[in-house]
């Protein structure tokens, strides 16, 4: 890839906590390619988290440049706001991130810090709403909604905004499957509009079937990054990786040598459709 095919890069960055015995990133360095799903994994202290904090200007890096589309991340407050207009956070627990009394009120509060007219307010408004399908919703109190409406809420609250880049940390985290597919119909139309995804997440059944391209960390590092089959077949011969391997990747691997070439199903329904073709025939 080209450098206008990428959209974020992190360049040799090092961020330490305060009181903290060893930095949390050291010489972390990647590229963001544009308008691809990506996934980030990594055990749990890896800094995946840390690294959203950075990209969304929430924390400033010891040493090392973060750039955005060929601009440097600055931290005089100007440059910091229209950094924020074309990077969106989510967090993992939505009530981090929810401030206003209605779903309303909250998807417009982002807008409003801008200080744009109430009508164009209103039509931003009432046009998110409907995209996240939130309309029924909109004037309920933030309290009374299921854990899944909140995560969608805290999202739309971003994409109001239109980033160029929404970063996700474990969207998935507690959902129950209706709500995960649900969520991953509502992250899919979002890319198909031309935002750049990047989400934290340690299911990498979800990695494997959902993501294009996949970075890999270990204790502030980058250890892998590509596309996601490669970068599945190159953490299957680590003996360090300790997340284990996604289950339908576990399961091809077991049939694979019985079925002629072919790429390795990304789906539950293509790995039936393989099992059909090639090993249930009569």
């Amino acid at each position: 890839m080209t450098n206008c095919e990428y959209l974020l890069e992190f360049k040799d960055i090092y961020y330490s906590y305060p009181m903290a015995k060893a930095p949390t990133l050291k010489g972390l360095s990647f590229r963001l390619p544009k308008h691809k799903k990506t996934a980030i994994i990594g055990q749990n202290g890896c800094g995946k988290s840390t690294m959203f904090l950075i990209a969304d200007g929430l924390c400033q890096p010891d040493r090392g440049t973060v750039i955005l589309d060929n601009t440097p991340l600055t931290f005089d407050r100007s440059s910091l706001n229209r950094w924020r207009q074309r990077v969106g956070l989510v967090f993992q627990d939505p009530e981090q991130q929810l401030v206003a009394p209605t779903v309303a009120a909250d998807i417009s509060y982002g807008l409003c810090n801008q200080g744009l007219p109430d009508p164009e307010v209103a039509i931003k408004v009432t046009k998110t709403l409907a995209d996240f399908h939130l309309e029924n919703l909109a004037m309920l109190p933030l309290q009374h909604l299921s854990l899944g409406q909140k995560k969608r809420v805290s999202i739309a609250g971003v994409m109001v905004l239109q980033p160029e880049l929404l970063l996700l940390d474990e969207p998935t985290a507690y959902l129950d499957p209706i709500q995960t597919r649900n969520l991953l119909t509502e992250l899919d139309s979002i890319a198909k509009l031309g935002t750049t995804l990047l989400i934290a997440t340690h299911d990498l059944d979800f990695v494997y079937q959902w993501a294009d391209w996949v970075l890999v960390m270990e204790q502030g590092e980058l250890i892998a990054e590509g596309e996601t089959l490669a970068v599945f077949e190159q953490l299957q011969s680590m003996t360090t990786f300790e997340l284990g391997m996604p289950i339908l990747w576990q399961m091809w691997s077991k049939i694979a040598d019985k079925i002629p070439e072919v790429s390795a199903p990304r789906s539950i329904e293509e790995f039936n459709l393989y099992l059909d073709k090639y090993l249930l025939k009569s």
